[in-house]
């Protein structure tokens, strides 16, 4: 019983984390328009695809980790110089942990 009352409350976080993810992608789609409108909707659809590839299966376990977009986000975060040039990844990396964070408040991922 509190196993499952631990599962819904982490999906919960899951599905807050996705919420908000969601809404910064989108506003940073339509702040910086551009490759960024682009790569937003690539970065939502990157664990999709992984998933479909003919890839390695550590492939496919890199591409679901949190980790993985979380390190494009820092990455561009530390580059020096206008936000402009970094935005376009930056929200791709945040598509991608967006679609991470909404399968696992689905129960999609148990990773």
């Amino acid at each position: 019983m509190a196993h499952e009352t631990a599962g819904r409350a982490a999906r919960a976080a899951w599905g807050a984390l996705g919420a908000l993810l969601l809404a910064w992608t989108v506003f940073e789609a339509a702040e910086h328009t551009g490759l960024t409108v682009p790569l937003a909707a690539l970065g939502l659809l990157v664990p999709w695809l992984a998933a479909r590839a003919p890839v390695r299966p550590a492939v496919r376990r890199a591409v679901s980790r949190v980790r993985t977009p979380l390190a494009v986000m820092v990455v561009c975060s530390l580059v020096p110089g206008p936000a402009d040039n970094t935005a376009a990844p930056f929200t791709f990396g945040m598509a991608w942990l967006t679609h991470l964070a909404l399968r696992r408040a689905l129960a999609r991922d148990r990773s």
